[in-house]
């Protein structure tokens, strides 16, 4: 199993247009046979905190090309005050209810 954290800083006034980017791509990922986990939290000051799951490598790099994903990257610019910050981990322990 692997897993993908991502922190994302929203520019100014743009933080709802991310906020929504992230919910479409939330519900589309949610189709993927090897996605096992998405959230998505707000922090105040247009801070957003993406924690990703999949089956495996595969899994996680078929999610990372699909179409919604790469549209998403490519308004990054717009919607994004700084360059993303990005870990990849293989997961060690984790649950769910």
């Amino acid at each position: 199993m692997t897993m993908v954290v991502a922190i994302l800083q929203a520019r100014i006034g743009r933080e709802d247009a991310l906020a929504a980017a992230l919910r479409e791509v939330a519900e589309r990922t949610r189709e993927e046979p090897g996605a096992l986990a998405y959230a998505v939290g707000r922090q105040e000051g247009g801070r957003f905190v993406v924690t990703e799951r999949y089956a495996d490598r595969p899994a996680r790099e078929a999610h990372f090309a699909s179409s919604y994903v790469t549209d998403l990257l490519a308004r990054f610019p717009e919607l994004l005050a700084d360059e993303p910050q990005v870990e990849y981990t293989d997961v060690v322990t984790a649950f769910a209810r």
